[in-house]
């Protein structure tokens, strides 16, 4: 997305495009803070250390629903505190090794300010904060301190695939509308009855975040014990020890190479290399969550992923920062629809 107008900037607001791990926004430099040349630093690099992004100095952000973090208001920089040339100055004499291919650029707003627009891309080595001696990467919409192996996974990107799991919960609110039962020509109860169900599925996918393509890669999921729904018990490894249960996956696909009838015919299991920035279709697992209170308090999501050449990765993620997309979705049982059945008034995804 190119940003070259101040309604370019308002678009974001208008249509409130919240913060991620390619986009920021900061109201102003706060040169009043004596720490504002470290931040700055920090905020740059960490983006670079990921994914690559847009920094915009010049909006004002503020939490959304669900916490997210979105737009409010333009607020144009004071040409006195910052210029084009001044920033470009303060990232390369801030940053090790310097950023190469940052582009800057100015939207003005009125002749006494305007907004900055930095275009960040992805490195392919690891870079560090001089001011702090640290170096920081953006995990969604926020920064952190990079861990040994984070360092060393951006330094080799261009040496082996950097192959990560993402992860999105996905809640279904499932609004129930139960018919009264007819018997010949009255009713036994009265009224609909209404109730609610809530149904979590837990969606994957592999995303290659590194310069070299992934030809095998393998991959084991482990979750909680609790979670596991019924209808997945067949296709997963249950760990009773320590009460947690596994699934495998790779990056196998099988082709459609005709038909036989109505039925597809497929041909022998392949591996479907991943190249730089793609990823994966998604794949998901049906949660139970009929006696739990809070899947956020739950141990954390823990996985193990083997890519090629390229070192073991083992991550932790923890519920509370995995993407929730909620839906809601409406369904009515009719006992006294000719198709009814105890079995086919079961809800199904």
């Amino acid at each position: 997305m190119e940003f070259k107008s101040i309604a370019d900037l308002q678009s974001l607001i208008d249509n409130e495009i919240e913060e991620s791990t390619e986009l920021e926004y900061k109201s102003s430099f706060a040169i009043q803070n004596p720490k504002w040349k470290e931040e700055l630093a920090k905020d740059v690099s960490a983006m670079a250390n990921a994914n690559g992004g847009k920094i915009i100095y010049g909006i004002r952000e503020k939490e959304g629903v669900n916490g997210r973090s979105i737009p409010s208001e333009v607020i144009p920089v004071p040409y006195t505190d910052m210029s084009k040339d001044k920033l470009s100055q303060l990232l390369s004499s801030n940053i090790t090794p310097v950023i190469e291919d940052v582009n800057i650029s100015v939207i003005p707003y009125d002749d006494y300010g305007g907004c900055f627009v930095i275009d960040i891309p992805q490195s392919d080595t690891a870079h560090q904060n001089k001011l702090t001696h640290l170096y920081y990467i953006r995990r969604n919409a926020t920064v952190e301190v990079m861990e040994d192996y984070q360092i060393r996974d951006v330094m080799n990107r261009s040496k082996h695939p950097v192959i990560e799991l993402e992860f999105e919960l996905q809640k279904t609110i499932v609004n129930i509308t139960e018919k009264p039962l007819r018997i010949g020509l009255s009713y036994v109860q009265d009224e609909d009855k209404h109730s609610i169900e809530f149904r979590y599925k837990l969606k994957y996918q592999l995303i290659n975040k590194g310069k070299m393509y992934a030809k095998y890669v393998n991959y084991f999921i482990s979750l909680p014990l609790v979670l596991l729904h019924e209808k997945e018990k067949e296709h997963v490894n249950i760990d009773d020890e320590n009460a947690t249960f596994d699934i495998f996956g790779d990056n196998t696909v099988r082709d459609v190479t005709g038909f036989s009838g109505l039925n597809q015919v497929y041909g022998p299991v392949r591996y479907d290399p991943l190249l730089p920035g793609l990823m994966s279709g998604k794949k998901s697992v049906e949660l139970k969550t009929d006696n739990i209170e809070d899947i956020f308090s739950l141990p954390p999501i823990v996985y193990s992923l083997m890519a090629d050449n390229a070192p073991e990765r083992r991550k932790v993620i923890e519920w509370k920062d995995i993407k929730l997309i909620e839906k809601t979705k409406y369904v009515t049982k009719d006992p006294n629809n000719i198709g009814f059945s105890p079995l086919s008034s079961r809800l199904s995804n």
